[in-house]
């Protein structure tokens, strides 16, 4: 308890000056009044492993310098990002070079799946699915009715169906 009481009592001594310092520093009084309320949860979260009453003065400021820092670089890191504050939660979408070797792994036992098909139901597939020709255009192409093309695209749905790719 003896902690919190002096946290409070220093942090309240401290906050007009605390909240100045950090207003100049990041040249807003909303983001500085938010920082400074930011120190004293950081604090208070802290309260047990915090130094003696003595030290106490030096921590709060030097805690409070240090969040208005660590405001500045994301401003200077993200300033296209809106609410720059929420930057901690972006996560990076770019495949790992892990997701690229699944990605190639799946994509050569498909390409092998597709090589299984029957002659005539793989040839179906890849104009259709790959070529995006339409059933008539493939009937045309290979003197054979629409009905048969759809045919042989059953044929080769079946066989790829729940084609999942290599284990993971």
């Amino acid at each position: 308890m003896a902690f919190s009481s002096d946290l409070l009592g220093t942090f309240i001594t401290l906050r007009k000056r605390l909240l100045s310092s950090i207003s100049r520093f990041v040249g807003s009084h909303a983001a500085a009044e938010d920082l400074v309320q930011d120190t004293f949860l950081r604090l208070w979260e802290r309260r047990e492993r915090l130094p003696e009453a003595s030290q106490l003065q030096g921590y709060v400021v030097r805690t409070g310098r240090n969040l208005a820092i660590d405001f500045r670089r994301r401003q200077r890191i993200a300033p296209f990002v809106e609410g720059v504050e929420h930057l901690d939660f972006l996560t990076d979408n770019a495949p790992t070079p892990e997701d690229h070797l699944l990605a190639r792994d799946r994509m050569r036992s498909l390409s092998e799946a597709i090589a299984a098909l029957p002659p005539r139901a793989r040839e179906v597939f890849v104009m259709a699915r790959i070529d995006g020709m339409t059933y008539v255009e493939i009937g045309a192409k290979l003197g054979i009715s629409s009905k048969t093309v759809f045919s042989h695209m059953v044929v080769a749905l079946e066989r790829l169906d729940g084609f999942d790719g290599p284990e993971t």
